[in-house]
Parts: C-alpha cells; structure tokens; sequence
C-alpha cells in the first residue's frame, strides 16, 4: 500500500500555511511507515492536485479550515460530507477537487478511493505573511501531534483493512 500525505496551503498567507509548517515538522521530526510519502508544500487545487494522487492507495491531506465552529488549532478528520470546509479543495479558477476527482476517475485507472482530510481551524486565511497567527504558534505543539496521531490512526486502519 502506498500512501501520500499532502500539507496544502500558501506559504505567504499566514495561518493559511498551517498544513504546510505541519508537514515540514513532521516530515523532519518524525517517522512514518514505509510506502509512506510527504509532500509538505503544496499550493494547488483542483485537478493538479489530483494529479498528485496518481499512483497511489491512499491520500491523506492537511489544510486549514475555517469554521468559526472550534477554537483556533482544533485538529479534526473531516468526514467525507465536510470535504468542502477545506480551504483548498476548491480552486475558483478550474475545477473543485470533486469535480476533478470524479473526471480523473474517467480518465485515469490509478486515482485512489481513499481519500482524507485532516483540517486545522484557522483565525485569518488572508493576511499575507510568513508567519502564523500568535495563537497558532502557541498551539503549534499540541496541533503538529494531534495531526501525528491521527495519521499513524488512518494508516493503521488502512493497514487492516488490507490484512
């Protein structure tokens, strides 16, 4: 089973680059296991991004969300109906990543079914800046081990799942 793990984001807009910093941490910090990729700073949607997923089992992806619903830094596994809370799911330029999936399904024979979305409440998703927001920092932590976790989770229910 090969599975990638996706960060998205812009790196220039502030709490809007939290999947990004997330990945980089964990890619540099932690291990995953085998048949495991990180592509830590992706700024695409639509279909480049699904482009991204040829070829692989399983695609787990980490974005912010903006909600107003949790506190800032609140780490939660979107289920399936709240894909579109994403901030990058849909690009107002081409296709949305449904749209993109369901005519690369057409197309393609190697885009994966299993699909994640890891999403991390966020403040401001415009403010263009190198830095995320003070709260975000504060709870950087706590949020990069959260999303560990619940990685190491879904990659273990892949795994059994296939045994």
């Amino acid at each position: 089973m090969k599975t990638v793990i996706i960060g998205l984001g812009n790196p220039i807009v502030g709490d809007d680059a939290i999947g990004i910093k997330v990945m980089e941490y964990i890619r540099d910090t932690f291990t995953l296991p085998m048949n495991t990729e990180i592509l830590a700073d992706i700024s695409i949607a639509g279909l480049g991004l699904v482009e991204l997923f040829r070829g692989y089992n399983k695609v787990i992806l980490i974005d912010s969300i903006q909600t107003g619903k949790h506190p800032i830094g609140t780490v939660i596994l979107l289920r399936h109906e709240e894909f579109s809370l994403a901030l990058h799911t849909y690009d107002h330029h081409n296709m949305d990543i449904f749209t993109s999936l369901e005519f690369s399904n057409q197309i393609f024979d190697d885009i994966p079914k299993d699909i994640e979305i890891i999403g991390i409440e966020i403040i401001n998703p415009m403010e263009f800046s190198d830095k995320l927001s003070l709260e975000l920092q504060n709870k950087f932590e706590e949020i990069v081990n959260q999303v560990y976790k619940l990685i190491l989770e879904q990659l273990r229910e892949e795994i059994k799942a296939n045994a």
